[in-house]
C-alpha cells in the first residue's frame, strides 16, 4: 500500500457533487457510503506529493469540494491508501 499523488487523489473528484465530491461507483450519482467505498470523509486527505518551496509541507485534497491545498507534514489529516504495483 502507498499514499496517491495529488493527482492521482484529484482523479477521484466529481466537481458535480459536493460533500462529497465523489460519484458513485456507476457514475451516475453521488457517492453514498458503501458504494465502492467506505468511511470516505468529506475532509483534507494527504498526498505523497511533496510541495516543493517548502518540503514540510505536502499536497492534498479536499474530499468535500475537490479543493487542492498544502499543509505542513506535522498536521494531522485523513489518508486514501493505493494498492501499490507489483
Amino acid at each position: 500500500w502507498r499514499l496517491p499523488n495529488v493527482k492521482e487523489l484529484q482523479s477521484l473528484i466529481d466537481f458535480a457533487y459536493y460533500s462529497p465530491a465523489l460519484s458513485s461507483a456507476s457514475g451516475t450519482s453521488q457517492w453514498t457510503s458503501g458504494n465502492a467505498f467506505s468511511g470516505v470523509q468529506s475532509r483534507h486527505y494527504w498526498s505523497s506529493t511533496t510541495y516543493s518551496s517548502n518540503t514540510s509541507y505536502a499536497w492534498g485534497v479536499y474530499l468535500d469540494d475537490g479543493y487542492v491545498s498544502y499543509g505542513s507534514k506535522a498536521d494531522t489529516y485523513f489518508v486514501w491508501p493505493v494498492r501499490a504495483g507489483k
